[in-house]
């Protein structure tokens, strides 16, 4: 069985790429984070991932989409309030966690780590974020499993906070309380070094550093020149057998794909 994991970048017009990467993939299972939904017909087109993933991934027939905000534009504040980046949408966009699957949906949550959903016509740096876990779990016929989604809290030293920290607890309960086997997977936006990582040592294996990963960001990001740029996970409870596991040189994103080939311990 093959599993994917990838954050699509909200602020790029990717999709043909995009769309070629995960025709080429064929996952039976998928997971996204920083997907785009259009809400309004006038939102451009080629910053909205939904449709360019449900079409490449036409034969995972079961999805869910866990919206944590929504909004038109961003911007981003220097000193003085002065806007040193903005975004423009177009529209009024969901934007979220998203994880489509060949195997059938049993069970689907939307969990709030951090605020609730919010809808702000502006979206901004400084400023209040919502942060949410996606849980699904899955009917493999003899065997259920439960994949958890996480786009995490953004701190510029990826060491994490508070609020990051609470969030890890959180998700690691809810994968110590599945009776199944569990994979979390994601952009955690901390290095494997932090309080927040350590958190799953006991009772998962985290594959990158099983597989001796050092960055998981194109040579373009800008904590590239660090001996290890590693923000993105995938972690499986320790009965899962894994065939193999990859962090893919394919610049389709400002991060890269995560891959892993796995199958249930007899």
């Amino acid at each position: 069985m093959k599993l994917l994991s990838l954050n699509v970048a909200l602020f790029e017009s990717n999709n043909s790429k995009l769309s070629k990467f995960l025709s080429e993939q064929k996952p039976d299972i998928a997971c996204f984070q920083e997907v785009t939904r259009a809400i309004e017909k006038s939102v451009i087109k080629k910053y909205i991932s939904k449709d360019t993933i449900d079409n490449a991934t036409a034969k995972l027939e079961y999805s869910l989409f866990g919206p944590v905000s929504a909004f038109r534009s961003y911007e981003e504040n220097g000193p003085g309030d002065q806007v040193v980046f903005s975004f423009d949408l177009g529209g009024l966009v969901e934007f979220g966690n998203y994880t489509r699957s060949k195997y059938k949906l049993i069970k689907g949550q939307n969990i709030f780590l951090e605020n609730n959903f919010m809808f702000v016509p502006i979206w901004g740096w400084p400023g209040e974020k919502s942060h949410a876990v996606l849980v699904t779990d899955l009917d493999l016929g003899k065997n259920k499993l439960r994949v958890i989604n996480y786009h995490g809290i953004w701190t510029r030293d990826k060491r994490g906070n508070a609020l990051a920290f609470e969030a890890c607890k959180k998700i690691n309960e809810l994968a110590l309380e599945n009776k199944g086997e569990t994979i979390i997977c994601g952009d955690f936006n901390l290095f494997p070094d932090t309080p927040s990582i350590k958190i799953f040592e006991s009772n998962f294996k985290s594959l990158v550093d099983r597989y001796n990963i050092n960055t998981t960001r194109p040579s373009s990001n800008e904590l590239s020149g660090l001996d290890r740029n590693v923000v993105d996970y995938i972690l499986v409870s320790k009965n899962l057998k894994v065939n193999r596991f990859k962090v893919l040189e394919n610049e389709v994103s400002d991060h890269l794909p995560l891959v892993l080939d796995f199958e249930f311990s007899k």
